[in-house]
Parts: structure tokens; sequence; C-alpha cells
């Protein structure tokens, strides 16, 4: 044999291994459907409706595949950072909100007490008024003033607003009708005072229930009221008194 004639035979044996490879793809391309195959996948048939649609649906089912894969992660990705952003925000809103009850629990607690150094006599101060009685008339009188007299607080109360008028007296504890100094259950809770001489007494109700500030120690307010608030406390004991 010639050694062209080994040559046509080895190109014959090439030829015929093509064709019987590409033969069963041509049927199935001329039948209406192409072969896809990827790696680590089964094999599936997707019908098309021309040959020159395959190469177009396998790279279409391609560019969908990672549109869905792109999408999932980004999906995944705004999610993520939607927690993340929930979460930070709860975190700030839960901070601010602790933030904001502490202080309103610290300024309720600055409220309710004070300091007893505005309201306790200070030292070495001498009252002019007696708590025994016997105080003068015209004390008496004024001091009856004062006690109807709302503008002596902040909030347009005065005393009789509490403790009532005319003799219609309201609003003590039992421990008003001991003679003073007595225990005050305001004084004790917001001041920390065990006891209280009458015109403490007044200081606490100007600071306390009336918002004001307190008047000024040995003035005559502050001695009229005093005076008062002793036949005040006779006529709760009910004992002989000069109202």
């Amino acid at each position: 044999m010639s050694q062209h004639d080994d040559k046509r035979r080895k190109l014959l044996g090439r030829l015929n291994r093509q064709l019987a490879y590409t033969a069963p793809l041509l049927a199935l391309v001329a039948g209406g459907a192409v072969l896809q195959a990827s790696a680590g996948d089964d094999v599936a048939v997707s019908n098309f409706t021309s040959p020159s649609e395959a190469p177009l649906m396998l790279a279409s089912n391609h560019a969908e595949g990672a549109a869905e894969a792109e999408g999932e992660a980004e999906g995944e990705a705004e999610a993520e950072a939607e927690g993340e952003a929930e979460g930070e925000a709860e975190g700030e809103a839960e901070g601010e909100a602790e933030g904001e009850a502490e202080g309103e629990a610290e300024g309720e607690a600055e409220a309710e007490g004070g300091s007893s150094a505005a309201v306790a006599r200070p030292a070495g101060y001498s009252p002019a008024y007696s708590e025994s009685g016997d105080n003068p008339e015209e004390m008496l009188a004024r001091g009856k003033e004062l006690y109807y007299d709302t503008s002596l607080s902040s909030n347009g109360l005065s005393c009789a607003t509490c403790h009532g008028s005319d003799g219609q007296d309201m609003g003590y504890n039992p421990t008003f009708e001991q003679p003073f100094p007595h225990q005050v259950a305001m004084a004790s809770n917001q001041f920390g005072m065990s006891e209280v001489h009458a015109d403490e007494m007044v200081q606490i109700c100007m600071v306390a229930p009336m918002a004001s500030e307190p008047l000024e120690w040995g003035s005559e307010e502050l001695t009229s009221l005093a005076a008062y608030m002793v036949e005040v406390q006779k006529r709760v004991a009910g004992e002989p008194h000069d109202l």
C-alpha cells in the first residue's frame, strides 16, 4: 500500500469518527431539541423552534442563571443590611428610652426630696413668737391674713387651700395634735427632719406644696404665720386657743 493510500485511509477514519459524534446532535437539532450539559449536572433537553436558536437558548439560560444568583446575593445583602440597621436603631432607641427613664426618675427623686437647709432654723436663730402661745393679737391677725394669701405661692395655693378655713381644719396628721416641735410627715419624708417647729413647718409648706421660696427668717410674714399656726394646732388638739 502506498503512502498516499495510507494517508487517505487515516483521513477517512477521522471523518467517520467525527460523523459518529455529530450525527446524534444533528438529529436532535433537526427534531427541535438541543442537549445542554454542565459539569456535575444531569443532561436536560430544551425545545427550540429553529437550529439557530440553540446557541441563543444556551446563552440565555446561562445569563438567567447568573442573574438569579446575583439577585439572590443582592437580596441576602440587603436583608442583612436592613437587619443590622434595624438592630442598631432598636439599640439606640432602647438606649435613649433608658436614658430618658433614668433622667425622669432622677428628676422625680430630686422633686420629692429637698435640703433641710432651706427650711430648718439657722444656727443661733431665735424666733420672735412663742410656741407656748400668748402671742400679740396683731401678730395673730396678720398671720390669719397670710394664711389665706395665695400670692405667697407660685401656683395659686394658700395655706387654707390644703388645711381648711373658718375653723374647718383638715389635712393634718394625728401628730399635729402634739405641741410644737412635733413630727410632720412631709418634713420627715422630703427633708429628713424628725420634728419641726411652727416656723419650720411654714417654710416646708412654702417650698413644697406652694412651690415658692422660703420666707426670710425673722421676717414679719414668717413670724406672724408661725404664731397663727401655734393657735391652729391648739384648736385641732381641742385645747383652748386665741383664734
